[in-house]
């Protein structure tokens, strides 16, 4: 749906404001609506709007959680892999293969050759490298090597699955997000509709919405936050 089409549909699920300030606007409308007694007519929409406004946490941020902590967990992992490999080619590898026809298939696979590829390629070619260690590990006079150099990969590996797993939950968590704003969009462009039914004047139905509540509602809650972070710990 294009974002025309989106705002023509519904124009409050694309309202540039924050979730605090949607949720205040929804909550002064639901009030305003339910102080002018409008009759039987808008009960539901005011129990919907109600259950809108109650399924909506102001206060998720999952959606904007920066991805830098898995991000820094992968390149701890991999610096790591890297390293090790640097150091089995140097203590193991050239020593006792540089003359054999092994070593230019453990070149293929150096550190600075790994170090330049992406995340799949890295995985995959390193997997390729573990394949080398194992089939050359009595050439090597390193039967341990193979073990550690697993080890070493496996927490690559696990780096990966822990970011893809964050990943994943972020992608949900903007789902969710969306849902909650969408219902309490869909909530109120109803309620608007059911007043332009009973308010000829387009001006007593904007009445019912009062933007300048989400302005005053976003500075309180900026100002509550600075006094909970200045406030002094014991």
């Amino acid at each position: 749906m294009s974002a025309y089409q989106s705002y023509f549909d519904n124009f409050f699920a694309t309202l540039p404001m924050s979730r605090t300030n949607f949720k205040a606007l929804g909550t002064a409308t639901h009030l305003a609506v339910k102080q002018a007694d409008l009759g039987a007519e808008f009960s539901a929409h005011l129990t919907a709007l109600q259950a809108a406004l109650d399924g909506f946490d102001e206060n998720l941020t999952g959606a904007d959680e920066s991805t830098a902590g898995d991000t820094e967990g992968f390149r701890a992992a991999r610096t790591q892999w890297l390293e090790f490999v640097d150091d089995a080619m140097k203590d193991h590898v050239t020593p006792r293969l540089r003359k054999l026809p092994a070593y230019a298939n453990f070149r293929k696979y150096s550190k600075s050759k790994l170090a330049v590829l992406e995340q799949a390629d890295l995985l995959q070619d390193s997997k390729l490298l573990l394949d080398l260690y194992t089939a050359h590990a009595s050439d090597l006079g390193q039967p341990g090597l193979p073990a550690a150099a697993r080890a070493a990969y496996q927490q690559l590996v696990n780096a990966q699955e822990s970011r893809g797993i964050a990943d994943a939950a972020k992608s949900q968590a903007r789902v969710a997000l969306s849902a909650d704003w969408l219902k309490l969009a869909q909530a109120l462009r109803r309620l608007k509709a059911q007043l332009e039914l009973r308010f000829e004047d387009p001006k007593e139905v904007y009445r019912f919405f009062d933007f300048g509540k989400t302005y005053n509602a976003g500075r309180k809650a900026a100002k509550k936050a600075r006094q909970a972070a200045e406030a002094p710990t014991e």
